[in-house]
């Protein structure tokens, strides 16, 4: 993965990450091709399955490419409900978001 985070680019998510804004976030995601990206989610209040699989789908695709996709910045409920989908990927969530 590059480990050059200073030109990481920035993809704030909306509050809400429902079935609705999966598709929205997929646009989102792939308009980053090919750089590193931080997310921060540090404002999402709910999070949909459809979209963390966007984010899972995107962080494997990354990492292929060696490239870097990593939230930053998370708030409780979107570290819970990747908890109670029991994600714990390591790429997707450092250790320090997990505390």
């Amino acid at each position: 993965m590059s480990s050059n985070d200073a030109a990481a680019k920035i993809l704030k998510l909306p509050e809400v990450l429902d079935l609705n804004a999966a598709s929205r976030l997929h646009e989102q995601v792939l308009a980053h091709k090919g750089e590193d990206i931080d997310i921060d989610a540090s404002e999402v209040t709910r999070v949909g399955a459809q979209c963390v699989q966007v984010l899972l789908a995107a962080a494997k695709s990354w990492r292929a490419e060696e490239q870097s996709l990593t939230v930053r910045q998370a708030s409780d409920a979107f570290i819970k409900t990747l908890q109670l989908l029991g994600i714990s990927d390591e790429a997707l969530l450092p250790k320090e978001i997990l505390k």
